[in-house]
């Protein structure tokens, strides 16, 4: 079975729309580690030669968090 930390980075790399909105939900759950979250998707832009996977994680966790979208 997939952790929660697992199912967030699988959903943050799909990319849907309602993939993002699980991936908020996952976060105001609280099951996933944050750092692996990071660690994981930075690996993975690295590996693939993108650079499009963090930003969306980055803006999910600020939504659940409250906090102001960046620019």
């Amino acid at each position: 079975m997939a952790s929660g930390t697992d199912l967030v980075v699988m959903k943050v790399v799909a990319g849907r729309g309602k993939d993002l909105d699980d991936v908020r939900a996952l976060l105001a759950g609280g099951e996933v580690d944050i750092g692996e979250v990071r660690d994981l998707l930075g690996q993975l832009e690295e590996a693939l030669g993108q650079s499009d996977f963090l930003a969306p994680f980055e803006a999910a966790l600020r939504q659940v968090r409250g906090l102001p979208r960046r620019g």
